[in-house]
């Protein structure tokens, strides 16, 4: 009986979150910005009311400034890109990576409704090496859609993407802020980068951490804390840059819950902040 509910239910999600009314722009931090789904229409309605993207807003006000190259990877429709491009402003860069096509395409409409000329859009995601995968897409929070196994159940059907390492598609790249924001597959991302980010030094990574993600795509938060910690890199909290040496990481990465996760800084340097 639940193998065909199962399907029913997820046809029912499906056409619900995509039905034409939900099509329509929002005004979010000063941007106009279009969705065409429920679920995205509620991630904009809740950046727009401060129910999400507080503390990130912050970080970004904080740490991206003009002139700066930064790189957005899991760029969704483009928010925070837009936002980065902003605060680097007309002498900055934004890179920004999204694979899922329909978000892609938002990304590159809201591009152009902000002209946000600095934003270089790419239709693919990061990985370890250059490679074709299956994207996972979920119904109800395409934030979720995520490559590798696993996951939720209701989903939409999955699309082969392209998948890039950055140090093989720019090899030249010299980022000051990267965004990485990719359900688990961080760590892939990051050592698909990893010559890049050896020849940053002043480069800040401002990635998430959620250990049921990076369990799922076969990595594990102490693989991250020693990814970074072998080119220099430490860790800090986003709210007062207090720095979490291993022990405390670990701790850190061990009471997150499965639904949860914690965004960290990851620098050679102290992050500034205006606190």
């Amino acid at each position: 009986m639940m193998n065909a509910v199962v399907p029913a239910l997820e046809s029912i999600a499906s056409r619900l979150n995509g039905l034409g009314i939900w099509s329509t722009r929002h005004s979010v931090w000063g941007r106009t910005m279009g969705a065409r789904t429920f679920d995205r229409s509620l991630y904009l309605w809740m950046h727009r009311g401060g129910l999400m993207g507080v503390s990130e807003r912050r970080v970004l006000s904080e740490l991206v400034h003009p002139g700066m190259c930064a790189v957005d990877v899991g760029a969704n429709l483009g928010l925070y890109s837009l936002m980065m491009a902003a605060l680097a402003g007309p002498a900055g860069r934004v890179l920004s990576f999204e694979p899922d096509p329909d978000l892609y395409a938002l990304l590159v409409e809201n591009c152009a409704a902000n002209g946000a000329g600095t934003v270089e859009a790419h239709h693919m995601a990061l990985g370890e090496t250059s490679s074709r995968m299956t994207l996972n897409r979920t119904t109800l929070n395409s934030g979720n859609n995520h490559l590798g196994g696993g996951g939720w159940t209701v989903l939409r059907s999955p699309v082969e993407v392209e998948v890039a390492a950055l140090d093989q598609l720019a090899p030249d790249l010299r980022p000051d802020f990267i965004k990485v924001d990719v359900q688990g597959w961080e760590l892939k991302v990051l050592r698909g980068m990893e010559g890049i980010l050896r020849a940053s030094p002043k480069a800040v990574v401002y990635v998430e951490i959620w250990p049921e993600g990076l369990h799922r795509a076969g990595d594990s938060p102490e693989g991250l804390f020693a990814f970074f910690k072998a080119l220099g890199f430490r860790f800090y909290a986003c709210s007062d840059r207090s720095e979490l040496d291993e022990a405390g990481f670990t701790r850190l990465a061990g009471s997150i819950n499965s639904l949860n996760h914690v965004d960290l800084l990851a620098s050679r340097e102290r992050p500034a902040s205006r606190a």
